[in-house]
């Protein structure tokens, strides 16, 4: 999104309302007060919607950081005012390469191939020998498993899915060509409305309080979503409710921990105040789920993605737009993102952001 698609939005130079605020004395994940300032006088340098200053704190008992104070439930909602998700869906034939270049369609079904042999799907088309190919590229192997989210062929019986905060539904179209029954959740009306007049099954709503089932549900995904809830413990708790026995959960989220974390500091694109309101790291996420109930916790190998977050943060650092600028690939910038994704590969704790799969167990 660059400067000219925006719409008229407050200065971020002024206070968020004071009576849209809240205080979070205690750590919303483990309730811990012992804490130390991370960062202070953020702002919102990515959308340039929501006006104040933030300070975020890392808990002294768990690890994870929060923004205290922060915007309440009732007020949030003005710091999406120009987000992303509000387009109809953008490519309905991701798996099949259809209407792809040549190169493209290549790729596509070299992975198509991978993942029929991991994961034990049936995508078509596929070509003989992806599955030695991308399996020995850390890198292809990580994008290609993280399209599909990880997600194992579903079973007669066990094929339902929810994806929580789907936006415009864009994985919906994926897990129901995996043979998925695909029900999506999110707050957003407008982003609602686009995913149902592609054919999509979405619903209005937020977890807690999502009003949906009870053990339900085989699979619950949540792409970049939990960093943006006020209550992530009680919407864990309720996404383990919905789950049938033996149901999985897949999460990713901004990793707090990470290698552009640890250089680009307050200037790093996975801090995103104030939409970003709690932040992760592998251990803080992990006893979260353990807390609720969540079995068989696993890390997963990261996607490549350290070219996305440090281009970003070098443009956040410099004062400009993040989506109007592209890291030189001649860059020392850009030399160091490949670093860091190799690094990432065999340390995912340390990774730009933090993939990790639980299972509800009897």
């Amino acid at each position: 999104m660059d400067q000219s698609q925006r719409k008229s939005v407050p200065d971020i130079h002024m206070a968020w309302p004071e009576e849209g605020m809240e205080a979070v004395p205690a750590c919303p994940l483990c309730a811990d007060e012992h804490r130390a300032l991370l960062h202070e006088n953020l702002r919102d340098k990515i959308f340039f919607v929501a006006p104040g200053k933030w300070s975020l704190w890392r808990c002294g008992g768990c690890s994870c950081a929060y923004l205290d104070p922060r915007p309440n439930e009732e007020t949030i909602g003005a710091a999406y005012e120009n987000y992303y998700t509000h387009q109809e869906p953008a490519d309905k034939n991701f798996l099949s390469g259809a209407r792809k270049g040549l190169v493209s369609q290549l790729w596509q079904r070299l992975r198509n191939n991978y993942l029929n042999h991991r994961f034990g799907h049936d995508i078509r088309p596929s070509l003989w020998g992806g599955a030695y190919l991308v399996r020995n590229s850390n890198d292809l192997s990580g994008k290609a498993a993280h399209t599909i989210r990880h997600l194992p062929a579903p079973r007669k019986n066990s094929n339902r899915l929810l994806d929580i905060g789907c936006g415009n539904g864009d994985f919906l179209f994926v897990a129901r060509r995996l043979g998925y029954r695909a029900q999506g959740l999110d707050i957003d009306p407008e982003a609602a409305e686009a995913g149902r007049s592609a054919g999509l099954d979405i619903r209005v709503g937020k977890v807690p309080e999502s009003g949906l089932t009870r053990e339900k549900f085989d699979q619950i995904t949540l792409s970049h979503v939990i960093e943006h809830l006020h209550n992530p413990v009680s919407a864990l708790r309720e996404i383990h409710s919905l789950l049938k026995t033996g149901g999985r959960i897949w999460i990713s989220c901004p990793n707090i921990d990470s290698e552009g974390h640890h250089l680009f500091a307050d200037a790093w694109r996975g801090l995103e105040p104030p939409r970003h309101l709690v932040l992760f790291n592998f251990a803080s996420l992990a006893g979260a789920l353990a807390r609720v109930g969540f079995n068989r916790i696993q890390l997963m190998p990261p996607p490549p993605e350290a070219n996305f977050y440090w281009g970003q943060s070098v443009a956040i650092s410099r004062g400009m737009d993040p989506y109007s600028f592209v890291l030189d690939p001649k860059s020392r910038e850009f030399a160091n993102a490949q670093r860091a994704d190799r690094l990432a590969a065999h340390n995912p704790e340390r990774g730009e952001s933090i993939t990790v799969i639980a299972y509800k167990e009897a």
